[in-house]
């Protein structure tokens, strides 16, 4: 009994010290291994049609499913990057050309800046603060703080698609052999097959809710934004209005990326109105959705309370970034789960719940 209980002791201290090297060497990898889970919940259903018109071959139906998911996500953030950089070429070209018209850069922003200057002129007397001065002695910081906010993007965007090429690697095995992975998963818990069933089921409907509260508040800031633009008479508002809609999904600022610029460049070309009306509209009304739409749209396939998913989806955010939007609802979607089955478990009674051996991964 001893030897036995001693091996268990030492077995389960390798787990642990073996376990926590794993998860180093795996760390990097586990927000592509998180967006793939979650993409494997949500296209679970299509890929299971593509798995029975391949007459259940696996490894096709998984290819098959994997390619398809990577053209519906691939082809329009092509589109999108090769729209973004074409603004971003013309927008160079044009502070280039001004700067060489107006005798260089530090003069170029001081010519910017007189717009607004003289606006806050009429509130703040000016005259105590060298405005010139100060300009000209951050101009070539902002020239370099340009430089590398353009190779931060250059890099940021190569390791994006160093991530997603492997969400998609992992994505094809989880199409592939997820389920069975899920279903041995369950059966190590000493659970039975009904609660396993149960978490599950609240962990792909809490994931497919947010999914669809992301593209609704997406669309809902994205039309917004187009509309605000259209009114400030600002060219290519539809591209605005897009770019805002998929800036929605980063977390903290979001569609504000997108708005403030717009406003800060209506500002600096004496637009005043319109760069107020811009930032007020954009503070008020646009980031307020996300607040208003996504919890409400969550909390109507999750049982939760919009109030507790906000905090959860907050909080979330606060601790993992853009993954903590997807991790906090879940983790408020099982851990009520969890207190629903103690509860039950204590009262010994049961609850129907969907079959476990059915459930997707």
């Amino acid at each position: 009994m001893n030897s036995k209980r001693t091996t268990i002791i030492f077995l389960a201290t390798l787990v642990v010290l073996v376990l926590g090297l794993a998860i180093m060497i795996t760390r990097p990898f586990l927000q592509p291994f998180a967006f793939a889970v979650i993409l494997a919940v949500v296209f679970f259903p299509v890929h299971e049609k593509v798995l029975h018109a391949f007459k259940k071959r696996h490894g096709l139906a998984a290819l098959i499913s994997t390619l398809a998911v990577m053209l519906l996500f691939g082809v329009p953030a092509f589109i999108i990057v090769t729209l973004g950089a074409n603004e971003a070429l013309t927008a160079a070209h044009y502070l280039t050309r001004r700067s060489a018209e107006e005798g260089g850069f530090t003069l170029f922003l001081m010519n910017v800046a007189a717009g607004p200057l003289h606006f806050l002129g009429r509130w703040v007397d000016l005259s105590k603060y060298d405005v010139h001065g100060i300009i000209n002695s951050n101009a070539q910081k902002v020239s370099v703080g340009l430089f590398g906010m353009g190779a931060a993007v250059l890099s940021n965007l190569a390791r994006f698609a160093i991530n997603a090429l492997i969400t998609f690697v992992i994505l094809f095995f989880f199409f592939r052999e997820g389920k069975e992975w899920a279903y041995r998963a369950g059966k190590l818990t000493p659970l039975s097959d009904v609660q396993v069933a149960r978490l599950y089921q609240n962990i792909s409907d809490t994931i497919i809710a947010n999914v669809y509260g992301i593209l609704s508040v997406g669309f809902v800031q994205g039309l917004l934004t187009g509309i605000a633009m259209k009114i400030v008479g600002m060219p290519s508002a539809l591209l605005l209005g897009l770019g805002a809609g998929l800036c929605s999904i980063i977390p903290v600022v979001g569609s504000a990326i997108v708005w403030v610029p717009v406003a800060l460049y209506l500002l600096a070309e004496a637009a005043v109105w319109k760069g107020i009306f811009l930032l007020i509209w954009g503070t008020v009304v646009v980031s307020s959705m996300d607040n208003l739409i996504r919890p409400w749209v969550i909390s109507g396939r999750v049982e939760l309370h919009p109030f507790v998913l906000l905090f959860f989806i907050l909080g979330g955010v606060e601790a993992f970034g853009f993954i903590g939007l997807f991790l906090g609802p879940v983790v408020a979607s099982v851990l009520a789960a969890l207190f629903v089955m103690l509860r039950e478990s204590l009262g010994d009674t049961g609850s129907e719940a969907p079959d476990f051996a059915d459930f997707p991964p």
